[in-house]
């Protein structure tokens, strides 16, 4: 799909449902792309065949408990091992990581000059532990964890091929995927102007619709416009 047709769906799918379209989001935009992205053909044509129809579901695992913002600094560690690799570290916030069969982990690699690079960590796997962050407020579809990492083997077929350091790999995947939250946060606001219109042309005071008094209407003016500027904007930004 082009940015404009995915922002599309997440735009649709926000209008009704900010936690569904969160998930969406989660699964589409920050994992099945990291597999397309950066993986070759054969890993797209193992891991995505499941994936892309949501048999598998996956997630993005780069955001640590001492590295949010500065993802850069990240310190799960991979270790080269006969056949594949060994993750050691921690992993919070990740959406999708209770359930998910797929956890698309940035580590660094000591045997590549320390870059951050991607592994594919299978649901299951031992040494790896996800813990649900309990309390959370909004956009619960979406259940948030903790992971714990401890020596995790990864297959060296799991290691995504062209995710060879920080900028070409996970920048390639964050900047159009925050494209797709603005297509998102502009749903919710068409949702809520929708639901507001939809509500004052039910409601009736003084015999008719709270719709027919100005005051009102110009409300609903201001929002409509905001929105359709908000459309026209991802547009071209997509």
């Amino acid at each position: 799909m082009t940015h404009v047709e995915g922002g599309a769906i997440a735009f649709e799918m926000a209008k009704i449902d900010a936690s569904v379209a969160t998930f969406y989001l989660v699964h589409n935009s920050i994992g099945t792309a990291v597999i397309d992205v950066l993986g070759d053909e054969e890993q797209r044509k193992r891991l995505l065949t499941e994936s892309i129809n949501m048999d598998k579901i996956c997630c993005f695992g780069l955001t640590e408990p001492d590295n949010g913002s500065d993802a850069s600094g990240l310190k799960t560690t991979a270790k080269k091992v006969e056949g594949g690799y060994l993750l050691t570290g921690q992993k919070r916030w990740i959406g999708n990581a209770t359930f998910a069969d797929y956890i698309c982990t940035w580590a660094r690699n000591p045997a590549e000059n320390n870059n951050i690079q991607c592994f594919v960590v299978a649901k299951g796997s031992k040494g790896l532990t996800t813990t649900k962050i309990e309390n959370k407020y909004s956009l619960r579809i979406v259940q948030n964890a903790d992971i714990t990492m401890q020596d995790v083997s990864v297959p060296d077929n799991m290691k995504l091929t062209h995710a060879k350091d920080f900028g070409t790999g996970t920048n390639a995947i964050l900047e159009p995927s925050r494209l797709f939250v603005a297509w998102m946060i502009a749903g919710l606001a068409t949702g809520a102007y929708e639901a507001a219109l939809k509500y004052c042309l039910k409601r009736k005071q003084f015999g008719v619709p709270i719709a027919k008094f100005q005051l009102n209407q110009e409300k609903l003016s201001r929002m409509l416009g905001l929105c359709e500027l908000n459309i026209s904007h991802l547009v071209l930004l997509s």
